[in-house]
């Protein structure tokens, strides 16, 4: 049969996808948020995407573009990168919830 794909593999290309996203908005619309961003970017890269720390670094961009009033030559750049922020944060929610769930279970089944 056809094999899935790791959800957390998914959940990391979502990442990547989400960090490109940010880069393409110009410097000043992230201009407070660059820790945050720096933050969430060192996560990605090290693959730390399904911890609470890259939600919360991701939620608090996520406030911070929410702020912004998007002139018009970036709202399109703008919109994107928040949908993409919302989306991988939403997944590696998912994907951890499942994984407690699945885990909790195994000890039942052991015990």
């Amino acid at each position: 049969m056809f094999q899935q794909p790791n959800r957390i593999d998914n959940v990391k290309a979502m990442a990547r996808v989400a960090i490109d996203a940010l880069h393409a908005l110009p410097a000043d619309a992230l201009r407070g948020a660059e820790r945050d961003c720096d933050f969430c970017e060192r996560l990605v890269i090290n693959g730390e995407v399904i911890g609470e720390d890259f939600r919360a670094a991701g939620a608090a961009i996520l406030r911070h573009l929410a702020r912004i009033e998007a002139e018009e030559r970036f709202a399109r750049e703008l919109d994107n990168a928040m949908r993409q922020l919302r989306d991988v944060i939403n997944s590696s929610y998912r994907v951890s919830v499942d994984l407690g769930a699945a885990c909790a279970t195994s000890i039942e089944r052991a015990a």
